[in-house]
């Protein structure tokens, strides 16, 4: 009867949190905000101009005090400008149901990273040292008795007590040692009595090293012979439960800022979660993360987050706008999309919001055009790094807009990019990688889209940003001389992960069940990251004539409950929840080491 009770409860936790968010209407102009600088009169007429022609009431225009400005420390953010917005949607309860900002020329493009050595930085690193050393050592005892049968080891068995800084995998080789020692005097135990106090012990010891997955392996083990519904089942369940609370309280504490307090708190539930092991992992990753400081951003991306009490800033976290979590809802209603309207010149940016208003009309006209590679792709081998995975999103989007359009699609899958002049009547546009190069191949329709897969492409989008290099054509600010309206880029190194996939970004926007910023944010991995959004954040290019429908979408995109596995899921594999940013392609999590070992005595 337990069992059926803890069954039940299992399935109404799944019904209730799994059920999906609730449909929400497309984004409207009363929900948007606009952002502009109240010392610039270019950003203040524009923002005039696009409020009027978009219907957005005049109460919606926020201007920021202080010097203009394209980079801002971070100190400014924190301490300024973000308390700023907080206090302004508190004055009036009518500022409630913005969903949205629309950044104007001369709002601030990039916030710079925290000096290394901040205290937030130094002390954080000072404390989470002396932890890993009391966690080596707490491990050093545990395999020192593991070789003595749970006694301390006599002079004969002495061994040299493992580094501070040791590795992890160097600490899991040292543990396979000593439990294989273990094990050896397991099976040597004279008595039925001697045998099960070993055993107990060694148990004891894979739980205080593997935490709340080494209960649920000991569980597991014993409930195959124990028949179908158990005292071990039940045992299991639990365990089970327990893990996806502990998963769900690491989230919280994932959202917000890194403070030692904050370490204290994730070390307590992390060591229940994965043991010994799994504190010094995560001990490992915030380690690397301060040192690689990946705490600059762009503005618009930790304006999203304005709305949170006191978001992370050491690197990019997971977008909850995105669609793989659907299943899990809570932090949309604080997360704000924003957009950024600003191109080379103020007069293109009038440009862009007259394009994508006369586009609407008509529905957007013209060709697709895909710039793929030719890159080869194994989904069963994802430590090649993403490339393959995009250039082979490229050619699934164009496979998908051939079977289920009726678009023109142009599809170029070799090693270089589209010649001069090579693509006339553009309307849609993905590809890479020429970094930095724009290639003027070009004649943009009317309320053209298109973004190129490489970093920096929007390190500056203004003609007066003194950031320029000179002799470079980024990507992003040439597109919108060239005619585009709408596009995305990273404003520093972004890694290829950080970009939605073309095949997750172009079939959402031609259902025109949703505009350019929900779009953008329901295919978007990462936050508080570099990666821009450029263009009317109320654009929906084929709102009155769709040119897919949702049934088309990639599985992936499909509410949880309608989602099925299969091949149409293999180049837009989710992007995982935890990545660590590293040099050149993004390091990804592994597999646990200690999720293989076998318990002593139980191996049947």
């Amino acid at each position: 009867m337990a069992m059926r009770r803890l069954l039940f409860s299992a399935v109404v936790f799944l019904l209730v949190s799994g059920a999906g968010p609730a449909a929400r209407a497309e984004l409207k102009p009363n929900q948007v905000a606009i952002l502009a600088m109240a010392e610039s009169e270019v950003s203040r007429e524009l923002a005039q101009y696009y409020a009027q022609v978009r219907g957005i009431p005049e109460s919606h225009i926020l201007l920021l005090d202080g010097k203009v400005e394209q980079r801002i420390t971070r100190y400014r953010w924190d301490h300024t400008l973000r308390p700023a917005i907080r206090k302004w949607f508190k004055k009036d309860e009518s500022l409630a149901d913005i969903r949205c900002f629309a950044t104007m020329w001369d709002v601030p493009l990039q916030i710079a990273a925290l000096d290394a050595k901040a205290p937030e930085i130094t002390e954080r690193v000072a404390y989470l040292r002396q932890a890993r050393a009391t966690f080596i050592g707490q491990a050093g005892t545990l395999f020192r008795m593991l070789r003595s049968n749970g006694k301390e080891a006599g002079a004969s068995e002495a061994v040299a007590a493992p580094s501070a800084d040791i590795p992890l995998e160097q600490l899991h080789d040292q543990f396979v040692v000593a439990m294989k020692t273990a094990n050896s005097k397991l099976k040597k135990a004279r008595s039925t009595e001697d045998r099960r106090k070993v055993n107990q012990f060694v148990e004891r010891a894979l739980v205080t090293i593997s935490g709340n997955h080494g209960l649920m392996q000991m569980a597991k083990s014993r409930s195959k012979s124990s028949g179908p519904v158990s005292k071990e089942m039940a045992r299991f369940a639990y365990f089970v439960g327990r893990s996806e609370g502990l998963r769900r309280g690491m989230q919280s504490l994932g959202s917000m800022r890194g403070t030692i307090a904050r370490d204290q708190q994730a070390i307590e539930m992390t060591q229940l979660m994965g043991g010994l092991f799994g504190v010094i992992r995560w001990i490992d990753q915030q380690l690397y993360l301060l040192e690689k400081n990946l705490t600059e951003a762009s503005f618009d991306s930790e304006l999203s987050m304005v709305l949170w009490p006191d978001p992370p800033v050491l690197s990019w976290i997971p977008n909850p706008w995105h669609y793989r979590f659907d299943a899990r809802p809570s932090r949309r209603q604080t997360t704000l999309f924003v957009s950024r309207l600003s191109a080379p010149l103020p007069d293109i940016v009038r440009r862009m919001i007259d394009g994508t208003i006369a586009a609407e009309k008509t529905s957007l006209q013209g060709v697709v055009y895909l710039d793929a590679r030719a890159l080869a792709y194994d989904p069963k081998k994802p430590d090649d790094g993403a490339f393959g995975q995009y250039d082979q999103s490229l050619r699934d989007l164009d496979a998908r807009l051939r079977k289920h359009t009726k678009l023109k699609v142009v599809l170029d899958n070799e090693p270089d990019l589209f010649g001069a002049s090579r693509c006339p009547q553009a309307a849609l546009y993905c590809g890479w990688h020429s970094p930095g190069n724009y290639r003027d191949a070009f004649d943009w329709s009317t309320g053209a889209v298109g973004y190129h897969l490489a970093d920096d492409e929007a390190a500056w989008l203004q003609l007066n940003d003194d950031n320029r290099v000179m002799g470079k054509k980024p990507w992003c600010p040439w597109l919108l001389i060239d005619g585009a309206c709408a596009t995305l880029g990273s404003c520093r190194e972004a890694h290829l992960v950080a970009f939605p996939l073309p095949d997750d970004f172009f079939p959402l926007l031609l259902t025109g069940k949703y505009s350019l910023a929900e779009v953008y944010y329901r295919t978007c991995p990462f936050l508080s990251w570099t990666v821009v959004l450029v263009g009317d954040p109320l654009y929906n290019p084929y709102k009155n004539s769709p040119a897919l429908s949702e049934e088309a979408l990639p599985d992936r995109m499909k509410p949880p409950a309608a989602r099925k596995p299969g091949p149409d899921d293999q180049a837009g594999g989710e992007p995982p929840e935890t990545v660590v940013p590293g040099k050149g392609r993004p390091r990804r999590p592994q597999r646990s080491k200690e999720s293989a070992i076998v318990l002593p005595g139980l191996e049947q």
